[in-house]
């Protein structure tokens, strides 16, 4: 079930598994099932079973970034009916837990923190693990979020923007205008990159 890269990178697994289990959501191929099971799998045997997140390596002390991508592709497992050890779930809670701030209103990368784009990823997991709109830490990170504003760094801007999306109301609204046209102007105009 591994699709990490032999370099080590579970960026990619967690990429490659998201891919896997929305393509057997979406067409219910046979054929795609055991491939996007493995993957999932694969993710709960490569978790750090101290701390419960991921990194580059299988078993390897996790940070915000690469536990984000996996978190996402279990996300996408459920939503698939793909099966889910729920000892993967409460290790990744506990990972998230070590690296929040007053009590997960913010995150930060392999220790607690209060980082931009670390609190994006942080808040998206626990919003795909179960928090309800009315968490009041979900909410103090959404503010923070909105205050912050769609920015440079497009790692932050793809998570805030679920974030802001899932999160909904006038706080998405605001977010929507800014980011869309932000998106927009930056596009290329011109050369072999235009449209990119």
């Amino acid at each position: 079930g591994s699709l990490h890269e032999s370099s080590g990178s579970m960026y990619s697994h967690g990429l490659a598994a998201i891919t896997l289990a929305e393509a057997y959501a979406m067409t219910r191929d046979k054929d795609l099932f055991a491939a996007a099971q493995r993957s999932i799998d694969f993710i709960s045997e490569a978790q750090d079973p101290v701390g419960g997140g991921w990194r580059y390596n299988p078993k390897q002390a996790g940070d915000t970034s690469v536990v984000g991508w996996q978190i996402m592709a279990l996300k996408s497992a459920h939503m698939s009916y793909l099966t889910i050890n729920p000892n993967t779930i409460k290790l990744a809670e506990k990972f998230l837990d070590s690296v929040s701030t007053e009590s997960g209103a913010y995150y930060g990368y392999t220790h607690a923190g209060k980082g931009s784009a670390t609190t994006a990823i942080g808040l998206l997991c626990r919003m795909y693990m179960g928090w309800k709109h009315t968490n009041p830490a979900l909410e103090r990170g959404v503010q923070f979020i909105s205050k912050t504003g769609p920015s440079k760094n497009m790692y932050y801007n793809y998570y805030a923007t679920q974030i802001m999306r899932h999160y909904g109301g006038d706080e998405w609204e605001k977010w929507n205008e800014v980011m869309r046209d932000k998106m927009v102007n930056s596009q290329a105009k011109a050369g072999v990159d235009k449209g990119s």
